[in-house]
């Protein structure tokens, strides 16, 4: 499977825990959005890995452009990414129904 693929797929896991987390509480379950979480943060760790693992090797410029394509093709990804990175007090990942 090549990067372009994969990144695709792991966007649509992505959205698809996106979703999970929009949707109605289940009653048997309810740390349902506490698992969806769990979910989310690991799937961003292994994308973000996996980006790292293909970049490793590049030259600044080549690293900067395949980084701008990367915020361009997978929005969600890159916007997950960035507030991942950011410290708790600054990102509040609460869904307000």
């Amino acid at each position: 499977m090549d990067w372009k693929n994969r990144l695709q797929y792991d966007e649509a896991i992505l959205k698809a825990l996106i979703d999970r987390l929009h949707g109605p509480a289940d009653g048997d379950q309810p740390d349902g959005r506490e698992i969806a979480m769990r979910h989310l943060a690991g799937k961003l760790a292994e994308m973000n890995a996996f980006v790292e693992d293909c970049l490793s090797g590049r030259t600044e410029s080549e690293r900067s452009v395949l980084l701008y394509k990367l915020r361009i093709e997978y929005p969600l990804y890159a916007h997950l990414a960035s507030l991942s990175a950011m410290p708790a007090e600054y990102a509040e990942f609460s869904v307000t129904a």
